[in-house]
C-alpha cells in the first residue's frame, strides 16, 4: 500500500520522488525541502492512514583495512558422518585502487583440475563474503584479497571443507588488519552575506567540516568545504535559520573518509 500510496503521490506532485536505495533498503523520500517533506509525512499518516515511521536515511557507510595480514584457514569437521580437511592461505592488503568489494586474486597453483578448482571455489566464498560486509556488515573496499596455497589432503575435493576454510581465513584476516570504517565525504558551497559567515563557518566546524577556500561573489561570500554526509542531514532549515533565509548551498558526494572513534563505537 505504501509503494502504490508513493506511486500516486509522485504522478501527483512532479517535484515529489521516492525510491528505494539498494544498500540500505530504506524508502527515500525527497522534495523542495524539509516542509515539503513534512507536508508529505502528514498526508501518508493522516489522509492515507499509513502507519509509517519517518527518520534521517541511513548513511552508506564502508570498510577497509590498515595493514597487510596473512592468515591460514582451517576446517577440520565431521559433515555427514566423514571428516573433511581443508586449509588455505590467505593475504589481505590495502589497495586504494581497489573501489569494489569482493576483488580476490590468486598465486601460484599447481595446475591440476583438483587444486583449480578448489580455488575457484575459495574465491567465490571470499568474493562473497567481501561483498556481504566486513566486520560491521559494510562492503569491504579498497584492498585486495590474495590466495597463496590451498591444501586438501583428502583424495575427493569437498567444496564445503574449502568454503568453511576460505571463510575462516576472511573472519581472521578482518581482525588482525585493523578494519577502518569509511565514512562519505560531501563536497560543498555555500553562499551567504557577510554579516552571517560567521555564524555559518562556526555551524560547519561544529558539523566535522574541513573548510578548503572562500570567495566573494558580488555582495555575497562564498564557503567551501568538505563535510560528512552523516552531519549534514536538517542542514537547508539550519542554513535558513542562521542567515534569516539569505543564504543557500549546494553540495555534492566527493570522497570516502576514514570515520572518526565515535562513528565506529556507535556501532559496537
Amino acid at each position: 500500500k505504501l509503494s502504490e500510496t508513493l506511486d500516486m503521490m509522485k504522478r501527483q506532485d512532479p517535484t515529489f520522488r521516492a525510491q528505494e536505495s539498494e544498500e540500505t533498503g530504506q524508502t527515500l523520500i525527497s522534495g523542495m525541502g524539509e516542509l515539503h517533506l513534512e507536508v508529505i509525512k502528514n498526508k501518508l499518516l493522516r489522509d492515507f492512514h499509513l502507519n509509517v515511521r519517518v527518520h534521517k536515511p541511513r548513511v552508506s557507510y564502508r570498510e577497509t583495512i590498515a595493514k597487510t595480514v596473512e592468515v591460514l584457514g582451517e576446517c577440520h569437521r565431521i559433515i555427514s558422518g566423514a571428516q573433511v580437511n581443508a586449509e588455505l592461505k590467505l593475504r589481505i592488503a590495502p589497495d586504494e585502487k581497489s573501489q569494489a568489494p569482493g576483488k580476490v586474486a590468486t598465486g601460484w597453483f599447481p595446475q591440476d583440475e583438483k587444486m583449480i578448482k578448489a580455488a575457484q571455489v575459495a574465491k567465490e566464498t571470499l568474493g562473497e563474503h567481501a561483498g556481504g560486509g566486513g566486520l560491521f556488515g559494510f562492503p569491504l573496499f579498497n584492498c585486495t584479497l590474495t590466495l597463496w596455497e590451498i591444501s586438501t589432503p583428502d583424495p575427493i575435493l569437498s567444496d564445503v571443507a574449502v568454503r568453511i576454510a576460505a571463510a575462516d581465513a576472511f573472519n581472521k584476516a578482518l581482525h588482525d588488519a585493523e578494519v577502518v570504517i569509511l565514512e562519505p565525504i560531501m563536497k560543498l558551497e555555500v553562499s551567504v552575506p557577510e554579516e552571517y559567515l560567521g555564524d555559518i563557518v562556526s555551524d560547519l566546524q561544529q558539523r566535522r567540516a574541513m573548510i578548503t577556500g572562500s570567495d566573494h561573489r558580488g555582495k555575497q561570500s562564498l564557503v567551501f568545504a568538505e563535510v560528512p554526509l552523516a552531519k549534514m542531514f536538517g542542514y537547508s532549515m539550519a542554513v535558513r535559520s542562521l542567515s534569516q533565509g539569505r543564504a543557500g548551498f549546494s553540495m555534492e558526494p566527493f570522497a570516502y573518509g576514514p570515520a572518526p572513534d565515535e562513528v565506529r563505537e556507535s556501532f559496537g
